[in-house]
């Protein structure tokens, strides 16, 4: 398939877009009143929770208060309330805790300063008295109780405790049976609220849960809940509940949360939750099975349009991608279209002015070769001790290159940079490139200028770039010493760097006009020797890899420098 919007993608793609279109919508419409249907079932129950837990909590309260009654009348209690007699008071109250539901209640009884007399629960068959003494003088609840207030709801008042777990306790003042009643004390009836969630109807299928005002939650049906945010206790009002969609240990519930309220005190808040996973799931299933069908008719739709369409358009894929390839500079490449229509006499053609392209950049490319060559040795022959080599360090270069594998665009570049490395000698005096003997400081600073020179005279030959780094920098070391631009190690290319090895070799092989040429061997033990200083370890390695190859190469083109084996200063490369 090609990168672009083939023609193959225009005659299905409007198939495919119709399909989805109307399988989006189709689902979407499905969704949306499958949804409806799920949110107004969950609506439903979500009320009738919170219908089922005011109701539970009236009917406790109204428990409550019979069992307050109860334990605030109870002939005696006032007499012991005011002799602080709390054995006689646990014994005349142990009755109603006794008989008291739920099991877990717990009855306090106060003297007239607010401090407890006695504390009565039941555990198991026994009733079990404990008292700490603690004060409750703090509690405004219990303040009014004493007092002996009257408000709408009478003289009971109603408080939750801080203590763990949190209590809720029904308060009554213990009056006197006298002519003229005076309060003596009071009584606590208290039941925790974790035993209230558990007594609601249905608080084991779904959830409740108790928060205070601040949001915090106080006692639930589940382990874990998360507590109210700010926003949604700032919309709870007496009369409005809110509903929103939350997760409660890792599964998703509606909940509809409600001002907390009693006997005039408002206590926080509370909430009724139903679970929506098995709605949920159900939605979650029909969406899947509706995705699955329009899927199917999508897919469908989709490959008997591609079979079409590839019938039609493959020779026209054939045709662009041998059209990619010949543009890629394969230019043997030639389409096999096997058609008698429009697309086939298109393929002969095509095929036809390939082949006249490939035999004008065959001969363009010999040309441009020749002429290469012939440049090289017109630098070469400026200096007698040199000649030909740079087509020796090209061929040097090439065999350094196969060995460390290079590709083959990569050996095109080399031989480039092999031929002309040493263009920009073309700016340097013969009296220099000619000296028998050592050049003085002025006379290397002329030399070290080639590689820019040569640099500049081809930079804006466009099919040289690539081959322009190599030749600007087939003089830097590996240690930085090098010139022009005093790179080091990896900063210098891999081609420069084998250029450069390939330079030095021939040029300690090669007679100079100070010198003699050094055999083969000594060379490149020199060259071994300043592997990590001058040179590329790693080219290095590849030319003694390769070694007995290169020997071969240069004897073919000619060089058969006689043995010697003396010091060799190895800018000598120069």
């Amino acid at each position: 398939m090609l990168s672009h919007p083939s023609l193959r993608r225009r005659i299905v793609l409007p198939f495919v877009v119709l399909v989805l279109f109307v399988g989006v919508v189709g689902i979407a419409v499905l969704s949306a009143q499958v949804s409806g249907s799920v949110d107004g079932a969950a609506d439903n129950s979500l009320v009738q929770n919170s219908l089922r837990t005011n109701d539970r909590l009236a009917v406790l309260e109204n428990d409550r208060l019979q069992q307050l009654r109860a334990a605030a009348d109870t002939a005696g209690i006032a007499t012991a309330a005011t002799r602080g007699d709390s054995a006689t008071a646990g014994r005349l109250l142990g009755p109603i805790v006794g008989n008291a539901q739920p099991e877990h209640l717990v009855l306090r009884v106060l003297n007239s300063g607010g401090r407890e007399l006695v504390a009565l629960r039941r555990v198991g068959a026994t009733i079990e008295a404990f008292a700490d003494g603690a004060s409750y003088t703090g509690q405004a609840a219990v303040q009014h109780a004493l007092a002996g207030d009257l408000d709408s709801l009478g003289d009971k008042y109603l408080f939750l405790s801080n203590e763990t777990p949190p209590m809720l306790f029904w308060v009554a003042p213990i009056w006197t049976e006298t002519e003229t009643p005076t309060v003596v004390g009071a009584v606590l009836v208290g039941e925790s609220l974790p035993e209230i969630v558990q007594t609601i109807p249905g608080s084991s299928s779904n959830a409740v849960a108790f928060f205070d005002p601040s949001g915090t939650v106080l006692a639930s049906s589940l382990s874990v809940n998360p507590p109210l945010s700010p926003d949604v206790r700032l919309k709870v009002t007496p009369e409005t509940p809110v509903r929103f969609a939350t997760e409660w240990q890792s599964h998703p519930y509606r909940l509809l949360v409600s001002d907390w309220t009693m006997r005039g005190n408002k206590l926080g808040y509370f909430g009724v939750a139903v679970t929506a996973a098995d709605l949920s799931s159900s939605l979650t299933a029909i969406r899947l099975v509706l995705v699955a069908l329009f899927g199917a008719i999508a897919l469908g739709t989709i490959l008997i349009g591609l079979a079409l369409a590839d019938r039609i358009t493959r020779p026209i894929d054939h045709l662009v991608a041998s059209m990619a390839t010949v543009s890629a500079g394969d230019y043997s490449h030639r389409v096999q279209v096997e058609s008698s229509d429009e697309i086939g006499y298109l393929a002969q053609s095509f095929n036809a002015m390939t082949a006249t392209l490939e035999t004008q950049i065959r001969a363009r490319e010999e040309a441009y070769f020749r002429n290469l060559e012939a440049l090289a040795r017109v630098i070469d022959a400026r200096d007698p001790y040199t000649f030909e080599h740079s087509a020796r360090v090209a061929a040097v270069s090439h065999e350094l290159a196969e060995g460390m594998g290079l590709s083959a665009v990569d050996l095109v570049v080399l031989r480039r940079a092999g031929l002309l490395h040493d263009i920009g000698k073309i700016g340097i005096a013969d009296t220099i490139l000619g000296k028998k003997g050592p050049l003085n400081d002025e006379e290397w600073a002329a030399i070290r200028r080639h590689p820019v020179i040569g640099y500049d005279m081809l930079k804006d030959v466009p099919f040289l770039r690539p081959s322009l780094d190599s030749i600007r920098h087939h003089h830097e070391r590996w240690d930085g010493d090098g010139y022009p631009d005093k790179l080091k190690g990896t900063s210098i290319s891999q081609l420069a760097r084998i250029v450069t090895v390939a330079d030095a070799f021939d040029a300690m092989t090669s007679d100079r006009p100070y010198r003699k040429s050094f055999s083969f061997e000594f060379a490149a033990r020199a060259l071994e020797s300043e592997a990590g200083r001058q040179f590329d370890p790693a080219v290095v390695a590849a030319f003694m890899a390769r070694k007995a190859s290169i020997f071969a190469r240069l004897e073919e083109m000619g060089k058969k420098p006689a043995p010697h084996a003396s010091d060799i200063r190895l800018d000598d490369a120069a």
